[in-house]
């Protein structure tokens, strides 16, 4: 049965992000900006705002996103006591592994950095890099299911650099927004939040 979907525009430093929930959670973060998008990174669209005071469950997870994005882009979110929950998640039908990949991505904390053959392992299958990679790939909700933390092994230790400047080589590809530019930002803001908190 097709559930009715809402969306609102969610700006952040790095350029837009469009936000899509139905009832049940959220189903998409899709980048308004870079290699997959009309828009560039100093265009803006339209329709930014909040989503609106509507009582429907898509809007409450549309606000819960904002809630949980702005605390995440403004670096509190770390300092919030209690943490703020991320809203309800819809992921695709897929196979029983990919439900435990994006697990295992959704337990990471904010700032660690995982390899494929990391992310295989705490999945429950050490010897399937490559079908983790494509789980990684295969989900709609970039940020909120943090695929921006997987990197190349050899890029592991440059992706904890203080100062956040790696190779785009070392931390492997990213496809949402400028691609490893925009996990470069992400895996660099994470370790300031990560600083801001000591």
């Amino acid at each position: 049965m097709y559930k009715m979907e809402e969306t609102v525009v969610y700006k952040t430093p790095i350029g837009a992000l469009k936000l899509v929930a139905n009832d049940e959670g959220m189903c998409a973060v899709k980048w308004l900006f870079g290699k997959h998008s009309v828009l560039t990174r100093n265009e803006s669209p339209d329709t930014v705002g909040k989503a609106s005071a509507d009582s429907s469950k898509a809007q409450e997870h549309l606000r819960a996103c904002r809630k949980w994005l702005d605390a995440y882009f403004d670096g509190s979110l770390l300092a919030v006591k209690p943490a703020i929950p991320k809203p309800p998640l819809v992921l695709p039908d897929k196979s029983p592994f990919f439900h435990s990949v994006w697990e295992t991505l959704l337990s990471s904390g904010v700032g660690e950095t995982l390899t494929y053959k990391d992310l295989a392992g705490r999945s429950g299958k050490p010897t399937a890099a490559r079908a983790a990679g494509n789980a990684v790939k295969s989900h709609s909700l970039p940020i909120l299911v943090p695929c921006h933390r997987v990197v190349k092994s050899s890029g592991q230790r440059a992706a904890k650099k203080s100062v956040g400047v790696c190779a785009p080589y070392e931390i492997g590809q990213y496809s949402g927004g400028d691609g490893t530019e925009t996990k470069q930002w992400l895996l660099a803001h994470e370790q300031a939040m990560i600083k801001q908190k000591l």
